[in-house]
Formats: C-alpha cells, structure tokens, sequence
C-alpha cells in the first residue's frame, strides 16, 4: 500500500478511498458506470458475469475467483 501512495503521490493523482458492502442495483451500477467511464468492466462478486455484456457498451473482462489480472 505504501509503494502505491508514494507512485500516487509522485505522479500528482488523487486518491480516493472507497468501500461497499451488498449487492448493488443495475440502475446503480449503471450510474457509476455513466459517471466513471471505464474503458473496462471487471465484474465481481456476482453470480451473473455474463449477463454484463448486455447492459454495458464497455469491455467487459471476466476473472475466475483467484485469478490474478493487471491493472
């Protein structure tokens, strides 16, 4: 965590600490999406990965449980 806020803080970004708990609304999850633009949807802890497709223009890039991915 250290080495992430030291590269944060030497490339001039802005940190922001979120946290959720629940399962979210699609119309939220759409509100999000809106706001953010992602180039990329990742999606988590769902039972439904692929039903992302069809709700959203972005990629969207499916992780098994364990799997590791870069960021």
């Amino acid at each position: 965590m250290q080495k992430m806020m030291r590269f944060i803080k030497k490339k001039n970004m802005k940190f922001y600490q979120v946290h959720t708990s629940g399962h979210a609304e699609i119309d939220t999850l759409k509100k999000v999406v809106k706001k953010l633009k992602p180039r990329k949807i990742i999606p988590i802890h769902t039972f439904h990965p692929g039903k992302y497709g069809g709700l959203f223009s972005q990629k969207i890039e499916q992780v098994s449980d364990g799997e590791v991915f870069a960021v």
